[in-house]
């Protein structure tokens, strides 16, 4: 009872502000409400080109089969009146047996073809939409996985996509099957009893009215009712993925009352929902079942003065039921209808949603010489790499992470990007990746803006090898050839298929990154391992050295390197330089971002960019840097305890 009670409260409250909501929405001018309608019959027209080829069918087999369904009360009631009479004609009672015979067997067959063109149809929109979200959300830029959580997406994906495709395959399908069958069984009653007919739409169209109020009060809940499940489905999937972390702090307890929380919401929503559904039925079935009482004593009046024959009054109500039935339906479906559409919302906003990141529309010409603002070191040779006047500010933080930042890095660099945390290293090389676009300034590669290039173009130019290198559950020749056009793909299996020279390649890429496949190596591993989920079947520095053999398959033109040591231990840290120091002889530069300046001398970086709240404060040859007793690039070194050679002690 006191769950019930609050239930009440929640409803009447939500009710309340749906009313302040259409208040502020009378206000609101034409244009924006023509602006929202034009949104919804958007969405119905992408809903429609999905299934193109299959509508015409489904609907003609919806309109027959309705049909049908509204001759069926016709020859019922002409049985039942010879019944009831007692009419010794048994031709009379054969034929109407025949003809109710044959029109519900069509009905059925109809109605059969119906479902099944419908079902696949909604089959077809949970494909597409949830095909054509899938591929738009990875187009979409970082800062946008910034402020929206993985759950969150993954919930739009499945629950909301679900929605959607059972508006196709069966409220749509109910709506208009029960609106040709309200628009048939209306013929037939205004041909029976005109007069009659018109006070039954009089009370049908009240019933209507009611149910569109109900409609947008359960879209507005719908909506919300969706948002608490890609809260909760955000929290679950965040508790997933980091499950040690959470068992390591004892964090369980926390976790779960986070999940809780989220999905009372949601319950506290849906009982709501159920509270206006059952008020909606209420009103609904008691106009009806009124309707359908004071129709049936002006059938009865019709009768005693004659002006209504036995045989019509007996199908007029028939129709009446059949017609009030149907109208109720549609009002239900379409409540139903607008419900979906307000979990649809937040999916056709992501599918349509344009990456603030994205290829050029078509090729350009390529931009003019770079800049000679470059940091000392640079020559007057034309770099590979030159990031002229990058200032980047990232959404969730007041101050830019790079100002001003001016580079050149050219064939032959090898460069290591060096500050303490926050000085801006990283934002360096995810602008390079082009993983955000600065707001100020421009990047090129051999010339070229990055804004004219298509991803495929700057893949091509570029690797990566990161501090947790991100492997697929799939097999090692899958992640090191994650990306490269496959040869063909099995029929049966649908798993990729590569060349024997392919395999080859990889099989010695992997040799040279220090982890030796096929028969004879002591880990037992094979081109056809499966690493498992994130690559947990593998070691830190095993995984380290996949990723180093994914980028030496594709000698890079710039090999760009993020902390690749700095989560190692000492031998496997050796291991992992000893690799990377083969992969250099395969590119053309390096830039690498770390901390741990024992790295800067392993692989024999030739230029030091030491960077400090955003920019770039110091820049040269390490051994020269350390002969400067106050740089800040000889204090991180003493931190360190790294001393150059040349400093007397």
């Amino acid at each position: 009872m006191i769950s019930e009670s609050r239930s009440k409260r929640k409803y009447r409250k939500l009710k309340k502000n749906l009313k302040k909501a259409k208040g502020k929405k009378e206000q609101i001018s034409w244009r924006d409400r023509l602006r929202e309608l034009d949104e919804q019959r958007r969405n119905l027209v992408t809903l429609a080109d999905y299934t193109a080829s299959i509508v015409v069918p489904s609907f003609s087999f919806l309109i027959l089969g309705a049909f049908m369904m509204s001759v069926i009360p016709h020859f019922e009631a002409r049985c039942v009146s010879l019944v009831a009479t007692m009419d010794p004609s048994r031709p009379k009672l054969i034929k109407a047996l025949m003809g109710l015979g044959i029109s519900t067997t069509l009905c059925a067959y109809f109605t059969g073809m119906r479902g099944t063109l419908f079902w696949i149809a909604g089959t077809r929109v949970n494909y597409n939409v949830r095909v054509k979200l899938h591929r738009n959300l990875l187009l979409q830029e970082a800062a946008f996985y910034d402020s929206n959580e993985t759950g969150y997406l993954l919930s739009r994906l499945n629950n909301d996509v679900n929605k959607i495709g059972n508006v196709v395959s069966y409220h749509v399908n109910v709506v208009f099957r029960q609106l040709a069958q309200f628009i048939f069984g209306s013929i037939y009653l205004l041909k029976i009893a005109p007069r009659l007919a018109l006070y039954a739409f009089g009370g049908i169209a009240l019933v209507g009215w009611i149910s569109m109020i109900y409609g947008k009060f359960n879209r507005y809940l719908s909506q919300k009712v969706q948002d608490s499940f890609a809260d909760g489905t955000a929290v679950a999937e965040t508790s997933f993925s980091m499950s040690e972390t959470i068992r390591a702090f004892d964090g369980v307890a926390v976790e779960s009352e986070k999940y809780e929380n989220a999905q009372h919401k949601a319950l506290e929503l849906e009982e709501v929902q159920a509270w206006g559904y059952g008020t909606h039925k209420f009103i609904s079935d008691g106009l009806q079942y009124g309707l359908k009482t004071l129709l049936l004593f002006a059938c009865w009046r019709a009768g005693l003065n004659g002006n209504l024959p036995a045989s019509q009054l007996t199908a007029f109500l028939f129709y009446t039921d059949f017609v009030l039935e149907s109208s109720n339906e549609v009002g239900d479906q379409w409540a139903k209808i607008q419900g979906a559409f307000g979990a649809s919302t937040s999916v056709f906003e992501l599918i349509r949603r344009i990456p603030a990141v994205r290829d050029p529309p078509r090729a350009r010409g390529t931009d003019s010489a770079a800049s000679g603002l470059l940091v000392n070191g640079a020559t007057a040779s034309k770099p590979i790499v030159t990031l002229d006047d990058v200032t980047l500010k990232y959404e969730a933080m007041e101050s830019p992470a790079l100002t001003h930042v001016n580079l050149g890095i050219h064939a032959g660099d090898r460069v290591a990007i060096v500050g303490r945390s926050g000085s801006g290293k990283s934002s360096v090389l995810r602008s390079i990746l082009r993983f955000y676009d600065p707001d100020e300034g421009k990047i090129e590669i051999e010339g070229k803006n990055l804004k004219d290039m298509s991803r495929k173009e700057l893949a091509s130019l570029l690797a990566l090898v990161s501090q947790e290198p991100d492997l697929f559950p799939m097999t090692l020749m899958e992640n090191v050839l994650y990306g490269i056009d496959k040869d063909a793909t099995d029929s049966v299996t649908g798993e990729p298929c590569y060349s024997d020279e392919l395999r080859k390649r990889t099989e010695q890429c992997l040799q040279l990154s220090g982890l030796p496949v096929g028969p004879g190596n002591d880990l037992n591993l094979t081109l056809d391992t499966r690493v498992g989920e994130g690559g947990r079947g593998l070691s830190g520095g095993q995984r380290q050295r996949v990723a180093i053999a994914r980028a030496l398959i594709r000698s890079p033109t710039v090999l760009l390197l993020d902390e690749p040591t700095s989560a190692l231990d000492s031998q496997s840290e050796k291991c992992v330089l000893s690799a990377l120091q083969t992969a250099l002889e395969n590119c053309k530069c390096m830039v690498m971002v770390t901390h741990r300046l024992g790295a800067v001398r392993a692989l024999g970086v030739n230029r030091v960019i030491v960077m400090e709240k955003g920019a770039i404060v110091e820049s040269g040859h390490p051994e020269q840097l350390l002969r400067d007793k106050d740089s800040l690039y000889t204090s991180l070194a003493r931190e360190q305890g790294i001393v150059a050679q040349s400093i007397e002690t």
